[in-house]
């Protein structure tokens, strides 16, 4: 990835120096904000690019002035990476230079100053995508603060690596890259964000004591078995009340349902990444084998029925979006 590159420039959203064009752009895709010029030097054009991540979105952006971004309390996890420029954040009245990164938790507002020609990219997390990611039933373990983590920092590096690989594959796939190796580039940023995602005082759920760990990888290696919590007491030799201890402290959660909750994963990666596979197929393939019952807890986990999952990979996989044309100069 050259510096004077933006990424993602298989997926272009806008390319134009219409500003409205691009908050609505920006707007039907993440959180409202208001973007307001605060130069006028001529009629270059703005560039936002973009690159799903199953329920991760990563943009791609250049803005042609100095432009002013603010939204209203966010309702998804925001990193910013700077890859060229400079960006001024209001909050913390701070600069963000090249390869520092910007974390905007949940319920925080975004005020930002674009200078004009930055170049940065976004990554807009949802809930439901750190749920599944991390197997907890909630999302309070996240950090409630608005950080910045300078570009020396290991967790700024490893992104940025990240990063430049996942945009030489988008140009390698022209931008079609499939929805399981998304999931596998969402699980990998997600992963490389997760120290800096969490609050300050609570334990990181990737240090693991050895016995919990030891259960989870068992119920990951084993997810489409029958399980129970009886069979991790037996593989890691555990009381009930210690296993069930370690769960709540480590994960915010009970064994029993890190096993429901991964199942029901599972289950969802095989709805979005297989168009002709059915849902009984693949509750069934979990150990779901009451329909009905499958039905309420994947809604209850997913906020959609299996059905409108499945109908969105078809959708996704038989109707290819149309791609902007890029404009000759």
């Amino acid at each position: 990835m050259k510096r004077d590159d933006v990424p993602f420039s298989h997926n272009i959203g806008v390319q134009s120096s219409d500003f409205e064009e691009a908050r609505c752009f920006i707007n039907s895709r993440i959180d409202d904000r208001e973007v307001s010029p605060l130069s006028a030097s001529g009629n270059a054009e703005n560039l936002l690019t973009w690159q799903p991540l199953g329920g991760t979105t990563l943009f791609g952006a250049k803005w042609s002035e100095k432009v002013h971004i603010q939204s209203d309390a966010q309702s998804t996890f925001h990193a910013v990476m700077v890859l060229s420029g400079n960006i001024h954040c209001n909050t913390l009245n701070q600069e963000v230079t090249p390869n520092s990164l910007l974390l905007i938790a949940p319920g925080k507002l975004a005020d930002l100053v674009w200078e004009k020609s930055t170049k940065a990219i976004v990554i807009s997390l949802s809930g439901q995508t750190l749920i599944d990611h991390l197997g907890v039933p909630g999302l309070e373990f996240l950090r409630d603060t608005t950080t910045l983590v300078p570009d020396n920092h290991q967790d700024a590096q490893l992104l940025k690596n990240g990063i430049e690989c996942l945009s030489q594959q988008h140009q390698i796939c022209r931008g079609n890259i499939n929805i399981s190796l998304q999931k596998q580039w969402e699980s990998l940023l997600v992963t490389q964000l997760s120290d800096q995602l969490h609050r300050s005082g609570t334990e990181n759920t990737t240090i693991l004591p050895g016995r919990i760990r030891l259960a989870t990888e068992w119920i990951l290696t084993h997810i489409r078995e029958p399980m129970s919590v009886c069979d991790l007491l037996r593989i890691t030799g555990a009381s009930r009340r210690s296993l069930e201890s370690g769960f709540r402290t480590y994960l915010n959660t009970t064994p029993a349902k890190f096993i429901l909750c991964h199942k029901l994963k599972g289950v969802r990666e095989l709805l979005q990444s297989d168009p002709d596979i059915s849902i009984g197929d693949a509750a069934f393939s979990y150990g779901f084998n009451h329909l009905s019952h499958f039905t309420h807890q994947y809604q209850e986990a997913f906020g959609e029925l299996p059905s409108e999952t499945l109908r969105q990979c078809r959708n996704t996989h038989f109707v290819r979006p149309k791609k902007a044309r890029l404009r000759t100069v």
